[in-house]
């Protein structure tokens, strides 16, 4: 008796917990309106934005000269592997060690022209890229976005449905007058 009073009392209880969740209804949802940018554009030299684009100038002309140099280099690295015929074996040798030590200086001058162009980029695009970021949210919310995507971080993750959802070139057009 106890037993079927127990069972009894879990099969009522289970059916008013269902009934009560059932009665409740689905949750509502809210759609989400979505806007997509393409920041892979801000740095294009024709439409991009202004301050980005000058301080990638500046940065390829204050690294010009080691581009140049290291370049230079390679092209002597190229020339000492290339070996003319009817040399002699003690000139093969001292060619190949002229090789060796050009090959060890050109990877110190790429190793630490790749520290410097960091540092400085670094330097010159931080407070623009902040002022960027800020200026997206300021643009989200300015039309009333819920979530912004940005596409070139994951360019096959993204399916345009409406062209008119890429607020890239408004967004620059938007930077650009306030951010000379």
């Amino acid at each position: 008796m106890k037993l079927a009073r127990t069972v009894c009392m879990i099969v009522a209880s289970l059916t008013l917990t269902t009934l009560a969740a059932t009665a409740q209804g689905p949750a509502q949802t809210v759609p989400a309106k979505v806007g997509i940018v393409n920041s892979s554009m801000f740095s294009n030299s024709t439409g991009g934005i202004t301050r980005f684009v000058n301080a990638l100038r500046t940065l390829d002309n204050e690294f010009k000269v080691r581009r140049d140099e290291i370049t230079l280099l390679a092209g002597r690295l190229d020339g000492l592997r290339n070996v003319p015929t009817g040399m002699t074996e003690a000139q093969l040798v001292t060619r190949r060690d002229q090789a060796q030590t050009l090959q060890v200086e050109i990877t110190r001058k790429q190793e630490d022209a790749r520290i410097a162009y960091s540092r400085r980029f670094s330097q010159l695009t931080d407070p623009i890229q902040k002022s960027i970021v800020d200026a997206l949210k300021a643009f989200g919310k300015a039309r009333g976005l819920d979530v912004l995507i940005d596409v070139s971080k994951f360019p096959e993750g993204v399916l345009l449905v409406n062209e008119n959802a890429d607020l890239t070139a408004a967004f620059i057009r938007d930077f650009n007058s306030k951010n000379p």
